[in-house]
This record gives structure tokens, sequence and C-alpha cells, in this order.
């Protein structure tokens, strides 16, 4: 039986970035779920590194939310081919409730060597706040008139 093993580019293609919360960390992948305080727009991400073991080797990665599924794929490729997969999505986790997925690899002829999945909140940039001594130039209390659409 052959013996496979993570290369150093493997290592950094599998590197959860600074933002990011390691969700899982294994071959097989993960079924769980994200909840946030406020509405949060939430990136999820798998990333998966296998061997391929025969002629069409393929790797994909698969996100599954509900009936809707995202995969990015690596292949085919020939034997003992390093693949390389990765899909993302982003989803608006809504205050308070939970959001369910899957991520998992799917591996055709092909050995996983290993599979991790993380998640980053999406920051937005607000308006600063307008100070209670401003007025809005629009504001009815000017006398202006307010538009409506």
């Amino acid at each position: 039986m052959a013996h496979f093993k993570l290369h150093e580019a493997d290592e950094k293609f599998l590197a959860v970035p600074q933002a990011g919360t390691l969700v899982f960390a294994g071959a097989s992948g993960t079924e769980t779920w994200i909840e946030r305080e406020k509405d949060t727009v939430v990136r999820i991400t798998v990333q998966s590194v296998a061997v391929a073991t025969g002629q069409d080797g393929a790797l994909e990665a698969c996100i599954k939310i509900g009936e809707d599924c995202a995969r990015g794929q690596d292949g085919p490729s020939p034997a003992d081919t390093q693949l390389r997969a990765c899909q993302s999505v982003q989803v608006l986790a809504k205050a308070g409730e939970r959001v369910a997925f899957s991520a998992y690899p799917v591996a055709t002829s092909a050995h996983i060597l290993r599979t991790i999945v993380w998640t980053s909140d999406l920051k937005h940039e607000q308006p600063p706040e307008q100070r209670p001594d401003q007025k809005s130039r629009s504001s009815p209390e000017d006398g202006a008139a307010s538009t409506s659409g």
C-alpha cells in the first residue's frame, strides 16, 4: 500500500486565514451549524487535499445548505497527482437563527489526505454615525422638502 503525505505547498493551501475560525480538520468533512447574535454575512469554506490513485483521479469540495450544493473540483488527473479543491459560499446568518450546513470532500480514484472547514464573518463598512448636534441637510425640521419613492 502506498504511503501518501502532505507537502509544504499543501500545508500552505490548508492554512486558515488570520480572520478565519477553524470548524473542522480531518478527512471526512463535517455537518454542523453557525449562529450569530446579529445579522452577519458569513463566509463558509471547505478545502481538501488528495492524491490521485488511478487514472482520472478527481477531488471535489462541497458545501450543502438545505437543498443547494456548491462544488469546487480539481481533476481529472493522472495517478500520483496531488489534487487540491476549495469551495466557498457567503450566507446571511440572521440574528439568533441557525444556518445548518454540510462541508465535505468527494474523491474519485483519489485518497483524501486532509480536509478543513472554516468560517469568517465578513465586515462591512458602516457609515459614520451623525453627531446629535448635527442636522441632516434634507431634514423636514430645516424646511427642506422630503421626497419618498
